[in-house]
């Protein structure tokens, strides 16, 4: 690579779903990478094609975002030339072509430099690449996955992560995980942190945190969890948390969940009515950025009880939201909240009851917690994350153009 020309990166990320977390922390990502200053690298966001407007807000200066449709086994043929016979070789044995994606040859005729895959979204391609698969949760809950999922995990995380440059992952515990689970040798996994995508979004006004409160009918005292319902989110601890509250200590709350439902709704809908606290219990749904910000900001607290998390970015949104944070003490997330989190077994409700009825009764408590996260919060900023990125980047520049790449 000449010394002049920019460094050209492409950052895949054809997700299907931008309303989850992955889609959020690619905001914060795209947010970061807009407003850096670093002259010599530029930015492609590659979208899967008819969902573009969910970053295009967020992408501007040194970087862009195109459109590309979903890579098809069949194109993936036709533009196959792309891929070495090596690697044709090593996908075979790993599982066949149908099984892990390969490359349409779109990021190798537009002369990238690299490719970044921040979600799980990933594909065998013919440039260096970073992949981050952000937890292993299938080989630790395979209870929570179909045969077929876990087997399509199982071999397309290993595969991106064989043929990855770096493996980038945002704790230390998630790199001792994949180096454990996986075999990598360890200076191949990068812990680089992320930041709070509260950070991207523009604040509401006043009128419109007002509007949202009155049109979700928040009452003055509440505690919230934004998480779609997947199983490890383990939003029944928090049921039977409120039904312990409500008998054993006569404290009456709500809880307000949001994010995207799933099946499993209904039978956390049929467990509040089993409980008995079904007027207790609402789900928003999806919410807008600003709407989200508005619902966060008027919580009493955050409950976060998943029992399984690659990093855990709700803690840092709470932090920014100056909310106080009561948390699963599982996997990653005390290393996540450090000492701003009040913590709990993930399977124990009894014990979540206790800290809630705490939360609820000591506003001390709450000042003190909002304080201790606002400390943590300052460890977390994107432009650390943004530069720990570019430094990766100019590294895999500078390996791939001294050494050849017989393993790419």
């Amino acid at each position: 690579m000449h010394k002049d020309r920019k460094l050209r990166i492409a950052i895949d990320c054809r997700i299907e779903d931008a309303r989850q977390g992955i889609g959020t922390a690619v905001i914060a990502l795209a947010k970061a990478l807009s407003e850096s200053r670093n002259v010599g690298q530029e930015y492609t966001f590659i979208l899967r094609e008819g969902m573009h407007d969910w970053l295009s807000p967020y992408v501007y200066g040194p970087c862009r975002s195109v459109r590309v449709p979903l890579s098809s086994l069949q194109k993936a043929k036709k533009n196959f030339r792309w891929i070495t016979p090596l690697r044709y070789l090593w996908q075979k044995a790993g599982g066949g072509i149908g099984q892990v994606p390969l490359s349409d040859g779109y990021v190798e005729a537009q002369g990238f430099d690299l490719v970044h895959f921040p979600t799980q979204l990933a594909y065998i391609a013919g440039i260096p690449s970073i992949y981050q698969p952000w937890d292993l949760q299938h080989l630790h809950y395979p209870e929570y996955f179909s045969k077929r999922d876990f087997d399509l995990r199982e071999l397309r995380y290993r595969s991106f992560c064989d043929q990855a440059t770096y493996v980038c992952v945002q704790s230390d515990w998630t790199r001792g995980d994949v180096v454990k689970q996986y075999g990598i040798p360890l200076d191949k996994v990068v812990v680089i942190p992320w930041g709070s995508v509260f950070g991207a979004y523009e604040a509401p006004s006043a009128e419109a945190s007002l509007a949202a409160t009155e049109k979700h009918r928040l009452p003055s005292q509440f505690f919230f969890y934004p998480a779609v319902t997947w199983p490890h989110k383990n939003h029944e601890i928090i049921l039977r948390a409120l039904h312990i509250l409500k008998n054993s200590h006569g404290s009456r709350t709500d809880v307000y969940f949001t994010g995207s439902a799933t099946a499993r709704r209904s039978t956390l809908e049929q467990l509040a009515r089993e409980l008995g606290i079904s007027d207790q219990v609402h789900f928003l749904g999806f919410l807008s950025p600003g709407e989200l910000q508005a619902v966060f900001s008027s919580a009493t607290a955050m409950v976060f009880p998943s029992k399984f998390e690659g990093f855990g970015l709700p803690i840092l949104e709470a932090f920014h939201a100056r909310v106080p944070v009561i948390c699963s003490n599982a996997t990653t997330l005390p290393e996540v909240g450090g000492d701003a989190v009040l913590y709990f077994d993930p399977d124990d409700p009894a014990e979540l009851a206790l800290l809630m009825k705490r939360i609820l009764i000591t506003p001390e408590l709450r000042a003190d917690l909002i304080g201790k996260g606002s400390l943590v919060l300052q460890q977390h900023g994107m432009d650390k994350t943004v530069a720990a990125f570019q430094a990766l980047y100019e590294r895999i520049a500078a390996i791939s153009h001294k050494e050849p790449r017989s393993h790419q």
